[in-house]
């Protein structure tokens, strides 16, 4: 958690000639609200989807009434308006009216979200008890929960603690053993019953954030020292009965060291590690730190040495230093004088000691609320004011201006520096909370105004005491300065400050919390007023008023964060000579073993990346990133890369902000890196390009291309059924794979998953053949697409979720631990088998053609009626999911989906998240379609994610088709014939619905009649055949390398329009005897037109017979 920091640091010299307040602090948020125009009610364009507005679902009987004015979260439903349901806290309505007309509708999903009774007593951490230990003395303790030197959590090996652990779990169990039919919204930093995801028992949490959809938050056992993320219906309020036990596991970090690099590198974390799990060591209380909660220690090691002289004596640490900040003369004699001019005429006056300022509001990096700025000094210093808690201010200015006028006017009133009072704004004269800062005078004091953060000098006769009542409330103003920017020179320029000021001045503006620095909030702050949004960082560098700021440090406290960043620039020194650069990559065995595998990046069955399953390197990995992203950050000389070099690589995108190792493949404008950890290539801006080091390059490269043997395409490449079905039975799943070969290409494996052997599979399909053997021609492949189909759905069914499972840590049945979190019930992926509406049978309609990718797959808008409402809640589920995932897929992402699979996509109009189909895969971009609104465009990568099967429960608005008579195309069709069938779908066809199996419309189009009517099958056909005829030769060779055998001779009647496709393949000598055919041969011609056609083409199917049974007599005389 990150708390405001206190906005008035200590008293320096513009303290007494404080600067005048941005705005009157009498203009609460309220008033902005009000002046702002009205929302525009959303609207579905014919290319942009829909930004849905929220709901509750419930069961609400009775209308409630409004709640208090506030801002909506959405938009009025009918109009826009500023009041909300009383009840679900949701639904925005303009007036009773509106709320009248809505009740019938809403009632069926308007729910309580606040249950809980009117006497419930939260429990929040600062209320538990405090761990008693002594300065100095040793406890013997053991290790619960390591993460590194500088945060564990340790238990001590106390009788009356183990028995306080087994009172507290007896209790929980027992008060939380009923269901509870109330919805509880905890508040960050509560304390409540959590209910552990591995064994379903009850413990004590630590609510340390909560996501923005209030569905899940992120707990802390604060008895084991671990954490997880809960949903909220497994969290409960502690019962009244249970006692404020202190934390049994003492959150700790080894005192007198930091580590060298500004974070603990992975080694160091794993070698303490070993020589802590499990054991009972003797633990030393140096110092007590926030107030008892956090303890700095020291650990006496078996060996003999303290843990902390291990860390320096094996370079993992350094002493720690305690920077002083010198004094200076002119702040120390501005505070001199300011006691001087407090203490000359206080005897005997109510110095105001007791009068203390407020606790400031708690905030958590994740955190996104609507703001208004009440002051502002730069980029890095910008006081804001909640805006949903316009309300509460007000109430508090009122009780204020109250207060104050019943108050007798004060005779001996001389409040001490650091005290709060009630202060009158010289602007408005009216009453608020401030703060002495310093008495410039002994008749003038400055004042800093607690809830609005600007300052000014007044009178003491402009002050008054202040009641105990009025500083509950913590203080309203939040200190926060921009991530990510920086000034262009030594300082903010005025031309700077003064566009900031105009832009974020008396607006609304959303703010997220992207982490910490110095006590204050990094933060984003967009303007969503703006058409497009806009964010005020990224406005002020497009502008030239500031620089782009390195990535962040990340580091494991705030403490650790400041001294980073106060450690002055050292001057530069050349550099020695450069140590050369050694790698290796990560081998297969050729010995016969078998070995466990997880793909990473999906090509083709000829070439794919996989990771060796192994749950040690894959933690190496985790820990090389954190030393990338330090290393990057300190890293700012210049680099030029070199073609098969490595370096250091910082993907940029919505999604993915981290630092890669890869490889140089090819200079230009850009640069072509290959990430060697996910085996995934892509083009780069060449500064986002580090040198890396030696030390970076120890643990083997973890992809490793491998290529499956036994198979080879049925055409000269792999058609788009044989990738989906690759991707189905490859991706996410734990393979077993045996090395056959090794070549420059990768190696050549035999690879299994769930017992089935892959390239088997692909042959049984009939999407793949036995190197040098000759496809077999198949007509009617609805057996081994339904075979297909079924395939796919129990691979999906059966996702093993490998990374959770091959966690590792220290097992307890009564403790969770963070190594055996439990396994999600659902992973995110790329599916290709999501569910499509199935089209009514034999009904012929006019298509509403929405993409195309071959006559094999198409997709149509269904006609149907979209529910609005199911939708809506849908893509709020859909964008709290994708908030919550971008951070914790840092190498999903790098995997490729094929086309046809269902993804997640970030819309560029609006930058919201969408359900999609992806159409095409290229370098860097792939289109998609998105799946609920049928428009379609062009997105990077890096605005992809994998979707889960709770997001597809709710079929898409377009349907998956394909073409009757497909299989008698080639595998893959010529350019000019795939652009004529797309032209002629959309320029308007009839379709007729053939059949379904079970994942696919099949469908027959033909031309309108003023089109000249005629099959779109059979058009194909012919094109394929006249092309055949045009180019002979290479009719030859394109034969004999695909799957159908139907672009050779075929014969066409003008009669009916109809192609015949040509027989079986033939023997050499049955070919002699072409003329020769069968009666019987004919009425299974004549059987399959009718399966294949529709019936009102029966009249002339049966002319045609008619006319081939006479060639046939004509030809036997």
């Amino acid at each position: 958690q990150v708390k405001s920091a206190t906005m008035y640091r200590s008293f320096s010299p513009n303290l007494v000639r404080p600067n005048q307040p941005l705005r009157k602090p009498s203009s609460t948020p309220v008033a902005l609200i009000t002046a702002l125009p009205s929302p525009r009610h959303p609207t579905m364009p014919n290319a942009t989807p829909v930004r849905p507005a929220s709901g509750a679902i419930g069961d609400g009987k009775s209308m409630p009434s409004f709640a208090d004015r506030s801002l909506p979260d959405t938009p009025c439903i009918h109009l826009t308006g500023n009041f909300r349901c009383k009840r679900c806290k949701k639904t925005p309505y303009c007036s009773v009216v509106c709320q009248t007309e809505d009740w019938k509708a809403h009632r069926h999903m308007c729910k309580s979200i606040d249950l809980e009774p009117e006497n419930l007593q939260r429990v929040y951490f600062k209320d538990l008890h405090i761990t008693k230990i002594i300065k100095g003395t040793d406890i013997q303790a053991s290790v619960v929960e390591f993460y590194s030197p500088g945060r564990f959590f340790l238990v001590a090996q106390s009788p009356e603690l183990l028995e306080a652990l087994q009172y507290i779990s007896t209790e929980l169990q027992k008060t939380n053993s009923c269901p509870s039919m109330r919805t509880y919204v905890p508040h960050v930093g509560e304390v409540c019953a959590v209910q552990f995801s591995c064994d379903l028992n009850w413990y004590r949490g630590l609510v340390q954030t909560l996501a923005a959809d209030q569905k899940t938050a992120n707990i802390l056992y604060i008895d084991f020292g671990n954490e997880e993320d809960v949903p909220v219906d497994r969290i409960k309020p502690l019962a009244a009965n249970i006692q404020p036990f202190c934390p049994c596991a003492m959150e700790c970090h080894i005192a007198g060291v930091v580590p060298v690099t500004g974070n603990w590198s992975g080694e160091c974390r794993i070698s303490v590690k070993q020589l802590l799990a499990g054991k009972i060591v003797t633990v030393r209380l140096v110092e007590s730190l926030e107030n008892g909660r956090i303890h700095a220690v020291d650990i006496l090691l078996s060996m003999g040495k303290k843990l902390s002289t291990f860390l320096l004596e094996h370079g993992y640490a350094a002493e720690e230093t305690v920077n002083e900040t010198p004094t200076q003369q002119k702040i120390n004699a501005m505070v001199s004088a300011s006691l001087d001019n407090f203490r000359r005429l206080s005897d005997g006056k109510d110095d105001n000691t007791w009068a203390q300022p407020p606790e400031p509001l708690t905030l958590a990096v994740g955190d996104s609320f609507s703001v208004v700025v009440t002051h502002l000094q730069s980029p890095n210093e910008i006081i804001v004011q909640k805006v949903e808690n316009a309300g509460v201010i007000q109430e508090l200015q009122l009780k204020l201006r109250e207060h104050c006028c019943q108050a007798p006017a004060p005779h001996n009133f001389r409040p001490a520096p650091s005290t709060v009072c009630c202060a009158q704004f010289s602007e408005d004269k009216q009453w608020y909370r401030a703060k002495i800062l310093a008495y410039s005078s002994e008749e003038r004091v400055c004042v800093g105004y607690l809830d609005f953060g600007n300052s000014e000098e007044v009178d003491l006769g402009y002050l008054q005491p202040i009641s105990t009542s009025l500083l509950a409330l913590p203080m309203q103003a939040m200190a926060c300065g921009l991530a990510g920017v920086q000034p262009v020179g030594e300082s903010w320029s005025e031309d700077c400050l003064l566009a900031l000021q105009r832009r974020v001045s008396n607006r609304i503006l959303r703010l997220e919390i992207q982490g910490a620095h110095e006590g204050k909030a990094l933060v984003a702050m967009i303007d969503e007023a703006s058409d497009p949004q806009a964010n005020v960082a990224e406005l002020l560098i497009s502008a030239g008023f500031a620089a782009p700021a390195p990535p962040p440090v990340p580091t494991s406290s705030d403490q650790q964060a400041d001294e980073t960043a106060t450690v002055p620039a050292e001057p530069h020194v050349p550099a020695p000579a450069c140590e050369p650069l050694v790698w290796s990559c990560s081998e297969l065995p050729c010995d016969g073993q078998t070995v466990a595998l997880l793909a990473s990046v999906l090509e083709n069955p000829q070439e794919f990346y996989c990771r060796i399953n192994n749950p040690t390197d894959h933690q190496r990995l985790i820990e090389l990133g954190a030393e990338l992203k330090q290393h990057c950050a300190a890293e700012a000389s210049p680099f030029v890369p070199k073609v098969g070099e490595p370096c250091c690589d910082y993907l940029c995108s919505s999604c993915d902000k981290e630092w890669y190792r890869a490889m140089v493949n090819e200079l230009s404008e850009d640069v072509s890196v290959n990430f060697v950890d996910y085996g995934y290539s892509m083009k780069v801006e060449k500064d986002h390009i580090r040198s890396i080091t030696p030390r970076l390059l120890n643990l083997p490269f973890q992809a490793i291309r491998c290529w499956l043997t036994g198979v080879e395409p049925l055409g000269s490449e792999w058609s788009s059924e044989a990738l989906l079905w690759f991707q189905s039975l490859v991706d996410g799943k734990q393979l077993s794979a045996r090395v056959l070969c090794a070549t420059e290409q990768g190696y050549g494996v035999e690879l299994e998953s769930k017992g089935q052997n892959v390239a088997a599979a692909l042959i049984s399909a009939q999407l793949a053949k036995v190197p040098g053997a000759v496809p077999k021609e198949t007509h009617a492949t609805t057996g081994s697409e339904h075979k297909h189909q079924e395939n796919i759905q129990e691979n999906e069914n059966s996702q093993m979720h490998v990374q959770a499972s091959d966690q590792t840590g220290i097992s307890s049945k009564k403790m969770p631990t963070e190594g055996h979190s439990a396994v999600p019930s659902e992973a995110p992926s790329f599916p290709v088998d999501w569910k499509t509406v199935e089209l009514p049978l034999n009904d012929t309609f006019q298509p509403c053609i929405a993409a195309v990718t071959s006559p094999s797959l198409f997709y149509l808008l269904v006609p149907s009626q979209v529910d609005q409402q199911k939708l809506q809640e849908v893509m709020m589920e859909l964008v709290a999911y994708c908030s919550n995932i971008r951070a914790c897929l840092s190498s999903t992402v790098l995997s490729r989906p094929v086309p046809g699979a269902a993804c997640c996509a970030q819309f560029s109009a609006d930058n919201n998240w969408y359900r999609a189909v992806v159409l095409e895969v290229g370098d860097n971009e792939m289109s998609v379609i998105y799946a609920d609104y049928g428009n379609s465009e062009k997105v990077p990568f890096s605005r992809i994610l994998p979707i889960t099967k709770h997001l597809l429960q709710l079929p898409f608005q377009i349907t998956r088709c394909t073409l009757t008579g497909k299989e008698h195309f080639p595998t893959e069709l010529p350019e000019e014939v795939l652009q004529m069938f797309q032209s002629q779908l959309l320029n308007g066809v009839l379709a007729t619905v053939q059949s379904f199996n079970g994942s696919v419309n099949v469908l027959s189009l033909t031309l309108p009649t003023e089109r000249g009517g005629g099959h779109l099958t059979t058009m194909i056909l012919d094109a394929l055949q006249d092309q055949a005829n045009s180019n002979p030769c290479s009719s030859t060779t394109q034969n004999a390398d695909q799957t159908d055998s139907t672009t050779g001779l075929k014969h066409t009647t003008a009669t009916t329009g109809l192609t015949i496709p040509e027989r079986e393949p033939q023997t050499p000598q049955q070919k002699k005897n072409t003329s020769a055919v069968s009666v019987n041969g004919l009425l299974l011609f004549f059987i399959f037109c009718c399966l294949s056609f529709h019936i009102d083409h029966l009249e002339q199917l049966v002319q045609l017979q008619l006319s081939l049974i006479k060639q046939f007599v004509g030809q036997t005389k």
